[in-house]
């Protein structure tokens, strides 16, 4: 067990690939108690997770999150919910001017009390040898989730985490350091030239083999979001350089909106229905 928070985090990362190794009860129950000991807004905690060990259900999250077999395979996934029902709850009994679930403002800070919860219990679990890895894909069919979960008005999935003792130790990928993230004072732009090279420097100046297939896809992408105009320039891109970047392929051929998801009005009919009304 590594107690050295620096160590834990510099070598932190993404696992997709478990051993079929159940968790010993009292080490997932350490890690539960550590992500409710997590700071929140207000202290107010307006977060919930949901663990999920059961095969069946594991078998329908790994349908509803682009088919990620990982999912069913890892003995553990926790979806950390936004929660407002527990406040909702007290407020019959104890009657307060309160209008949380109106306001897009608390909506932010339950999302990111949700997320300090997570990666607090992410950052433990890697203490104890185990991987985890974020599925942020349960968004896109939250509507989906919800239903699959039995999870109640004032309540609304945010984020799932996949957990288990990994097959092989994957390797930290080289993230941008502080001289591009941190701005002193003011936000200022970087210098492009600055900026491309540590772009390339992170993703290894990965350049993906320009498959007719691929360049299909991408044209189609761009053009259903931007129009032709734009997918021509993506094209024109790709061909003048002879390979697809790391960008094109992530945000044209795998980041994209699949059958099933929700698009902007499905989601507000979600929230409607879950009781949250800042949209209106």
């Amino acid at each position: 067990m590594s107690s050295n928070i620096l160590d834990i985090i510099e070598n932190r990362a993404s696992c997709r690939s478990f051993l079929e190794k159940e968790i010993p009860e009292e080490i997932m129950n350490q890690l539960l108690d550590v992500a409710c000991k997590s700071p929140s807004s207000g202290g107010f905690q307006t977060y919930s997770i949901i663990k999920v060990t059961q095969k069946e259900k594991k078998e329908q999250l790994v349908k509803l999150c682009r088919n990620q077999k990982f999912i069913e395979r890892a003995p553990v996934n926790l979806i950390f919910c936004i929660d407002y029902r527990r406040i909702k709850m007290i407020n019959e009994v104890e009657p307060t001017p309160c209008i949380e679930t109106d306001s897009f403002m608390n909506f932010w800070m339950g999302l990111i009390d949700a997320a300090v919860s997570a990666q607090t219990l992410c950052l433990t679990a890697e203490a104890f040898g185990l991987k985890t890895v974020y599925i942020g894909n349960i968004v896109n069919t939250v509507d989906k989730v919800t239903e699959l979960l039995s999870i109640p008005q004032y309540v609304c999935p945010a984020i799932m985490v996949t957990i288990g003792y990994p097959k092989i130790v994957p390797k930290s990928p080289l993230r941008y350091d502080r001289n591009i993230l941190v701005h002193k004072e003011e936000y200022k732009d970087i210098d492009i030239g600055v900026l491309m090279k540590a772009y390339k420097d992170k993703h290894g100046n990965k350049k993906i083999k320009a498959t007719e297939s691929l360049i299909e896809k991408i044209y189609n992408t761009a053009h259903t979001y931007h129009g032709t105009e734009y997918a021509e320039k993506c094209k024109k891109y790709i061909l003048d350089k002879g390979y697809i970047s790391t960008y094109q392929y992530w945000f044209g051929c795998y980041y994209i909106d699949e059958e099933g998801f929700l698009d902007t009005q499905g989601y507000k009919e979600f929230m409607k229905k879950q009781g949250f009304n800042w949209f209106e």
